[in-house]
């Protein structure tokens, strides 16, 4: 009587047990539940035994109980219901959230700004960092935007950035900010159901900074006069004549005069504060951040500025007077020898030093014979 396609055909167990707990129907899904324990099942004896009960508690099985009768006589329905997939999607779930917490945990060791903003800019993760840099409670930042906690200039320059990202994949920036070094990196990112948004990392490089310029200072002055040295005129004396092929400089090399007699005569001690005291001339005597002064070698010093020949007569004028105002003391003296030239339109750094260098041959030249 309890024979029914219908119920052989579900995905679910149904089972019915009369008043003494025996079986009288299983359908198929649950005999398939019940010969994962048993090979061969006799309906005539088989009975739910403890066992039993045990053995379908370990399986993922959602059970419902309900009381019907049949031709006057009481029977109990189970149902069955297979929720193996559900646990292991909730196992699954589980686990993939113990990662993302971890990840989160660690991120939030970070001391780099990192954060996720959503295609319309809304944030959507940071860590503890970003939010103790913008002083905002961290349960307060979720879903605001740059707008509503940085300045105007800063939010059209975070926006700015973020278009960058959105168009070209990526950004990457390095700035001087409220007396710190940052370096801000920016991607794109392209997630499931047609959502993007942007993975930012806000990193200060302050000390990092310091250091690097204080390389560069090492690498390009020259450590007894403090001023620029070769180094510096090769890669950025050079650089400059590159990128500015039809600016007016002018270039001013100096000599001074019978070097190696002060030295022979007097000491190194003496020539090294001739070159010191020569060196601290010049850097009294020009202009602007755009002059540069170098120590090419030895005796012989270059002055390169972004101005006319003019402009540079004057400042050797003011190098003469400062010369003789240190010579009438009489602790040491020295005299220099120059070239002056001006730099003809389109010309290249080497012709125009050489040329400076062929007026400095011939003011010796006249100096001396």
């Amino acid at each position: 009587m309890f024979k029914n396609l219908l119920l052989d055909n579900l995905t679910i167990g149904i089972l019915v047990l009369n008043q003494e707990f025996e079986v009288k129907y299983l359908n198929k899904y649950m005999k398939e539940i019940l010969k994962q324990y048993f090979k061969n099942i006799d309906m005539k004896y088989f009975k739910i035994s403890d066992t039993l009960k045990n053995k379908l508690g370990k399986l993922h099985l959602e059970v419902k109980e309900c009381e019907i009768e049949i031709d006057k006589e009481k029977y109990i329905q189970i149902e069955f219901h297979d929720v193996s997939r559900l646990k292991n999607l909730e196992k699954d779930l589980e686990e993939k959230s113990k990662h993302k917490n971890k990840l989160v945990a660690m991120l939030d060791t970070v001391q780099d700004f990192i954060f996720y903003l959503d295609s319309e800019g809304r944030l959507e993760y940071y860590n503890k960092a970003y939010a103790e840099y913008l002083n905002i409670p961290y349960e307060d930042l979720y879903g605001r935007k740059e707008i509503e906690f940085f300045s105007e200039e800063m939010t059209k320059k975070c926006l700015e950035n973020n278009r960058i990202a959105f168009e070209e994949g990526n950004f990457y920036e390095e700035e001087y900010l409220d007396g710190r070094w940052y370096q801000t990196f920016k991607s794109r990112v392209d997630l499931d159901n047609n959502e993007y948004g942007i993975l930012a990392m806000v990193k200060e490089v302050t000390e990092y900074k310091r250091k690097s310029l204080d390389l560069r200072e090492k690498v390009y002055k020259d450590l007894l006069t403090g001023i620029y040295n070769r180094n510096f005129y090769e890669e950025k004396i050079r650089e400059i004549f590159k990128e500015n092929t039809e600016k007016i400089f002018s270039m001013m090399l100096i000599d001074i005069d019978k070097f190696k007699e002060i030295n022979d005569s007097r000491g190194h001690d003496i020539g090294d504060l001739v070159l010191k005291k020569l060196a601290d001339i010049l850097k009294s005597s020009i202009r602007k951040n755009s002059d540069y002064i170098i120590r090419m070698g030895g005796d012989e010093f270059c002055l390169v500025i972004e101005a006319d020949l003019e402009d540079l007569k004057r400042i050797y004028c003011r190098v003469e007077k400062e010369i003789e105002k240190q010579n009438s003391i009489r602790e040491f003296c020295f005299g220099i020898s120059t070239g002056l030239v001006q730099r003809k339109s389109g010309e290249k750094l080497d012709n125009f030093y050489k040329r400076a260098d062929i007026e400095l041959y011939k003011k010796k030249k006249n100096k001396f014979n």
